[in-house]
């Protein structure tokens, strides 16, 4: 009767721990791998997994995508290569700024005629003259040229000077003609209302002159003097076509003159004559 009773016991013992011990795994909300699913943590994973898997798509999409569009730009780059590669004569008119230089003045002759005025103290003169020049290369050259005085008048100066009865000595160019060097440095091209695309240089000057002056006053005798000049200059050129060209010239001519004095006998000083001038040249050979 007693060993009935222990084992019964016993077995209630047991059976008390195991219910215990299921009870634990059944409602153990931390363990998560026995007990029930959180609907909440069931649901959320989902529309976890689902934006990643969002997030991974417009990726994905994009990729072929960017590669379509690297291979859309290599064929328009290859397209526009092969259209510049095949202008025609009218579209190379167009693109006027891609044009190479077709000008040269290597080892060619250059001749020409000048126009231009001097500025005097007292009176302005009307010059007109030739050039003649040999091009060692672009760069330098060797020019002659001769200037004649052809007409003076008076400028205003000398008009007050007259009205106030003063005395006035006068010295006017009557001719000048020398050698000079020439170096150009720059040369370019500029856009004329964007169609016409001339062609230019810059060069200087400098060279020594025979410089003939005429020096006079009221009442006293005129005197013809022959100076030596040292001249330098400035001159912007630009070429018309591939044989001719239009310069304007800036040049200083500095030299020891005389003139007449009221009393008799001379005067020396320092004589600067500024000649502006406009020049048209043409070069030969022509090239074609």
């Amino acid at each position: 009767m007693k060993h009935s009773k222990l084992v019964a016991l016993t077995l209630a013992f047991f059976a008390f721990v195991s219910f215990q011990v299921f009870a634990d795994d059944l409602f153990d909300l931390d363990g998560g791998a026995a007990g029930p699913e959180d609907p909440t943590a069931a649901e959320a994973a989902p529309a976890e997994e689902g934006e990643a898997a969002a997030a991974e798509a417009p990726q994905n999409a994009d990729a072929p995508k960017t590669a379509q569009l690297d291979a859309g730009a290599a064929a328009a780059d290859s397209e526009a290569e092969k259209e510049l590669r095949d202008l025609n004569v009218e579209k190379k008119k167009q693109i006027k700024v891609v044009q190479k230089k077709d000008f040269t003045k290597d080892k060619r002759f250059e001749l020409g005629i000048d126009i231009g005025f001097a500025c005097g103290d007292w009176e302005d003169l009307l010059a007109v003259g030739i050039r003649a020049a040999y091009h060692f290369n672009e760069y330098i050259a060797l020019q002659a040229r001769f200037l004649y005085g052809a007409v003076s008048w008076e400028n205003e100066t000398l008009k007050q000077a007259k009205e106030a009865d003063a005395y006035v000595a006068k010295s006017n160019l009557m001719l000048t003609a020398g050698a000079s060097a020439v170096f150009t440095p720059f040369y370019g091209k500029l856009s004329v209302f964007g169609d016409f695309i001339p062609k230019y240089d810059l060069n200087a000057s400098v060279g020594v002159y025979y410089y003939r002056t005429v020096a006079e006053g009221e009442g006293v005798k005129k005197m013809n003097n022959n100076n030596v000049a040292f001249q330098v200059g400035f001159a912007p050129r630009i070429f018309l076509g591939k044989n001719a060209s239009l310069s304007l010239n800036f040049d200083w001519f500095i030299m020891k003159d005389k003139r007449p004095k009221q009393e008799g006998g001379s005067s020396a000083y320092l004589k600067s004559d500024f000649l502006f001038t406009i020049n048209a040249s043409m070069f030969l050979p022509f090239a074609k």
